[in-house]
């Protein structure tokens, strides 16, 4: 048990990172992944998905209860619900398994066609926030984040696209699964106090630190 605890007060989002990771949720490192770091998101939305536990409850033959009990609830995975009011080409066609468009040399993404069939690519979700108040640096000055990621999402949806006299919003749905020691180690380390670790049955990390975010850039970069 901790000694001591940690408070802080989340605002905002500040930064948003995507990584391209492979069928068993590794990062793909070199020129076959990508890393995408974008502010261009209006806001993720977490919604956990639990599966009731069993219920036993019998009376006796005069009506009174016999057995009353029930099963905890086990957590299966978490849906996130993204919305970005800019799009950055190559995260989306990640993000929604679409093919990306691109032309010239360097090669640069112009768009993205998106097909029927199963959404197969995963990638890791991480997004910065800031501490608000008298909290927002520690006691030797440095600057506080909440760090909250996601390292293995996919199952990733295309929610509506609204074209109208006003600005379109591009919407994602997806599911989450537990992280891998690759991604901790290439990953999330960074964030993660020290000796600590992220369990493969682990779906989301919420940590406040003072590592400051990536920076911020249209052109994805790699591991």
């Amino acid at each position: 048990m901790a000694t001591h605890s940690t408070c802080a007060t989340p605002i905002k989002g500040t930064h948003m990172r995507i990584i391209e990771l492979d069928a068993c949720g590794v990062p793909v490192t070199g020129a076959g992944g990508q890393v995408s770091v974008t502010k261009g998101f209006v806001q993720v939305s977490m919604e956990p998905q639990y599966e009731d536990g069993t219920e036993f409850f019998e009376r006796t033959a005069d009506g009174t209860p016999c057995v009353n009990q029930k099963d905890d609830p086990t957590l299966k995975r978490l849906n996130l619900t993204s919305q970005f009011c800019e799009v950055n080409v190559s995260a989306a066609a990640l993000m929604i398994s679409a093919r990306e468009l691109t032309t010239g040399t360097p090669t640069t993404g112009t768009g993205f066609a998106l097909a029927e069939g199963n959404p197969t690519r995963r990638y890791s979700l991480e997004v910065w926030q800031e501490v608000a108040g008298a909290g927002a640096c520690d006691a030797s000055g440095q600057q506080r984040y909440i760090y909250n990621a996601w390292p293995n999402v996919g199952a990733t949806q295309l929610g509506s696209y609204v074209v109208e006299n006003g600005r379109s919003t591009l919407e994602t749905t997806s599911e989450t699964r537990g992280a891998t020691a690759q991604w901790v180690a290439l990953v999330g380390a960074s964030y993660l106090p020290a000796g600590e670790t992220i369990d493969p049955d682990e779906h989301w990390v919420w940590n406040v630190t003072t590592t400051p975010p990536p920076t911020i850039g249209c052109d994805p970069t790699t591991l």
